[in-house]
């Protein structure tokens, strides 16, 4: 009896002290980002995605106050998340071709402050044809006093952060001597 009640407490505060998952939706492309693209495909502009990756230091789950990790690809590897995203773009705005020049992105900034509520993402494109870029695009999002809401949140507001980081890079004049 005595080990119960010791055992009943002591599980209930593990429990509560467990870490939660916030878990991304699925990518889905803009309209903002297909209207720059077809303007680059009227042009006769053809791009495939190359290699994406994280640059050093930069968290492939970042974590969420103390509450838990930021799944950003609903299960998928984050870099892999965004390649397909910037693929599903540019299949949308009609300038992905299979054998076209593969641009390729280097993620050097993907930090979420739920706190303040914002997302900071930077990529930076190249390719065999240029040297490319770098874009930095800061996303607002509400948020909330506790971590619970304001995790989940944030990981609502990652989709809509991307879209907006890849708005910036495919809008930006220098994307087209990328591709």
């Amino acid at each position: 009896m005595k080990i119960k009640a010791i055992a009943l407490p002591a599980l209930m505060a593990l429990s509560l002290s467990a870490c939660d998952t916030y878990t991304a939706q699925q990518y889905q492309s803009n309209a903002a980002n297909t209207i720059s693209l077809q303007q680059l495909a009227a042009r006769g502009e053809r791009a495939t995605v190359g290699e994406v990756r994280l640059a050093e230091g930069i968290q492939p789950r970042p974590t969420c106050r103390l509450a838990g990790p930021l799944d950003l690809g609903g299960g998928d590897n984050v870099a892999q998340t965004i390649k397909q995203a910037v693929q599903t773009e540019l299949l949308a705005g009609g300038v992905y071709k299979v054998g076209a020049t593969p641009i390729n992105i280097n993620v050097v900034a993907l930090t979420p402050d739920s706190m303040s509520g914002k997302w900071t993402i930077g990529l930076q494109v190249y390719s065999t044809r240029s040297s490319g870029f770098t874009v930095q695009s800061v996303t607002e999002f509400s948020t909330s006093f506790t971590a619970v809401a304001a995790c989940g949140n944030t990981a609502t507001a990652f989709n809509r952060a991307l879209s907006e980081a890849i708005n910036k890079m495919v809008s930006d004049p220098r994307f087209a001597q990328v591709i």
